[in-house]
């Protein structure tokens, strides 16, 4: 048997005591036989002590240093005999012990062989790096459960037909784990959102950072960036799915937030840009109709304003279509929906249901008057309207709304510069303006025309004798009378003084001289204002008609019923005279 070097101690030290020499290890009798050197080169630690537990002989593993040998080298180590004993009790055939040596604290699986008289073979096996990677694998597993409990992800784990199999106690969209347990994960997606092309919950390969649009307990959208891998099972099978889904609805509202204020200064900048680049106010409204459809996503738009100036008194006016974009719902839906709007208390945005349409509509009200309306149309094909549209909306009108006062400003000083003051005709200039447009489509369709020339005789008289006012008033009766008796189509103007203009419109030879006739007919009653008996206030009308296959101009024309109207004033007055046609007819 070969000793180790703390044996030759131990033997030393029995000596000093007086006690005999250890008998030798392995006796004829003995239960196993084998011989030192097989001791010796064990791989395991290996030694043989008596039932009190003192050392009798070991090889290099079982050591002091190891810790299985008490510090004086006498006796198997406290642990090990605690764990010899309690192996003797029960019927386990290992015991595991923890000792201290030299190198620290160590872990063994100690295993007991009976010999003769009493000895044993202790055998114990090194489990040190194991019992370490168990408790550290242990350790980091609850570790990683702490983590992922107290982290703001949500862990979980698939079947492979999509329903959670685990999940982390917190839950997923609102839900507690013991209800999402057997759910689908597919059933708490938002039908409103766009689904991902591949459901991480489900996926046949790793993805990470899908956007998971889902419909929280409560009923609003939350969404989530899910990373997930694929389980499959030992022949390759796929069984499920394991992931995170971390809560990105905040980012998410911040980024929307973010979009939808860029849309609405881009908006509200480029209606600005065409007030400021626009000088006709009409023209404004035009293109805020389109870019208000554009910039909110709207099938149509509409602006209304006021059909007539507006007096201070008057909040809700009539209002009419000025601009027009895009598909919008019949006149009849329209007038609803203001109808509704003029129901409504305050001057907030509204949305209207007028099936197949959704109205978003709000007043248009400048220093406290409602001077229009603007209404966005969405057919059912489009998005509800949200409170992003609402607040845009709330923005864009208060700009139209100044557009719409300044095209009310615009024609108020259109009309008082084509406008008679005192008959409220159209003047000279305004006069011979359209007459000149409406010259040059008589051209293109070859379509007669006829331009009359009314001039009041005896007129210098009433002012004379009546005075200034009685001579207002007599234009006056002769500004309706010429009113009264025309159509919306026709024109008439005062040119000046007591000389009157009347286009009428489509009318050949026949139909202008019957309405020559009717005016003369109608301003009977102006006699009363005659300054004299023997200068009456009559008429004196010359009429031409446009033939167009004279070919004659503009000016040739009004030389003509100019010249009629002459005809009458040196003949007697009181008559009309029917031009002759051109030279070139």
């Amino acid at each position: 048997m070969i000793v180790p070097p703390q044996l030759g101690i131990v033997a030393d030290r029995r000596r000093e005591a007086g006690e005999p020499p250890s008998p030798p290890a392995f006796a004829a009798d003995s239960i196993l036989h084998f011989d030192g050197a097989a001791l010796a080169g064990h791989p395991q630690a290996v030694a043989v002590a008596d039932s009190a537990g003192r050392l009798i002989s070991a090889n290099q593993g079982f050591s002091i240093q190891q810790g299985l040998v008490s510090d004086d080298g006498l006796r198997l180590a406290e642990p090990v005999v605690e764990g010899l004993a309690r192996l003797a009790e029960g019927t386990r055939a290992v015991r595991r012990v923890a000792v201290e040596g030299g190198v620290g604290r160590r872990v063994f699986d100690v295993a007991c062989l009976p010999l003769a008289e009493g000895r044993r073979l202790v055998i114990a096996t090194d489990r040190t790096v194991e019992v370490s990677l168990r408790n550290a694998l242990v350790e980091s597993r609850a570790r990683f459960k702490d983590l992922v409990a107290v982290s703001s992800d949500f862990a979980w784990e698939t079947n492979h037909d999509g329903t959670f199999s685990t999940i982390t106690p917190k839950g997923l969209a609102g839900l507690p784990a013991r209800d999402l347990i057997g759910t689908k994960a597919a059933d708490l997606l938002d039908d409103g959102k766009p689904a991902p092309a591949v459901l991480p919950f489900t996926t046949p390969t790793p993805v990470e950072n899908v956007e998971v649009w889902m419909r929280h307990a409560d009923g609003h959208t939350i969404c989530y960036l899910v990373s997930a891998v694929p389980l499959h099972d030992g022949e390759g099978a796929l069984r499920g799915a394991r992931g995170v889904c971390h809560d990105v609805t905040v980012e998410r509202q911040q980024v929307a937030f973010l979009a939808e204020h860029r849309n609405r200064e881009r908006v509200l900048a480029r209606i600005t840009n065409v007030f400021r680049r626009e000088a006709n106010p009409d023209d404004m409204l035009q293109v805020a109709a389109s870019t208000c459809t554009h910039g909110l996503g709207a099938s149509g738009c509409q602006i209304f304003t006021t059909r007539t100036p507006l007096a201070k008194s008057i909040t809700r006016p009539q209002l009419g279509v000025t601009a027009s974009f895009g598909v919008v719902g019949e006149s009849a839906r329209g007038e609803a929906v203001l109808a509704r709007m003029a129901d409504q208390k305050g001057d907030d945005v509204h949305v209207y249901t007028t099936r197949p349409w959704s109205v978003l509509a709000a007043p248009a009200v400048y220093a406290g008057r409602h001077v229009g309306a603007l209404l966005l149309w969405r057919g059912a094909d489009r998005p509800a309207w949200g409170k992003a549209d609402e607040t845009l909306m709330a923005s864009i009108v208060g700009q139209v709304a100044v557009a719409i006062e300044q095209r009310i400003d615009y024609h108020l000083l259109l009309d008082a510069s084509r406008t008679d003051p005192l008959t409220n005709l159209l003047n000279r200039r305004a006069f011979y303006e359209e007459v000149r447009r409406r010259f040059q489509r008589l051209e293109r369709d070859e379509k007669t025309s006829a331009l009359v020339y009314v001039d009041m005789d005896h007129f210098k008289q009433v002012n004379d004798v009546h005075g200034h006012e009685k001579g207002d008033e007599a234009l006056k009766h002769l500004s309706d009378i010429l009113r009264t008796n025309t159509r919306s189509t026709d024109l008439v103007a005062r040119l000046g003084g007591d000389e009157f203009a009347v286009w009428l419109d489509g009318a050949d030879e026949e139909v202008a001289a019957k309405r020559a006739q009717v005016f003369l007919a109608a301003a009977s009653p102006l006699m009363r204002y005659s300054g004299a008996a023997d200068k009456p206030l009559r008429l004196s009308i010359g009429v031409a008609v446009y033939y167009p296959k004279a070919r004659e101009g503009l000016n040739e024309f009004v030389t003509r019923a100019d010249v009629a109207m002459y005809k009458v004033k040196r003949s007697g007055r009181g008559s009309y005279s029917m031009a002759p046609p051109p030279e070139t007819l």
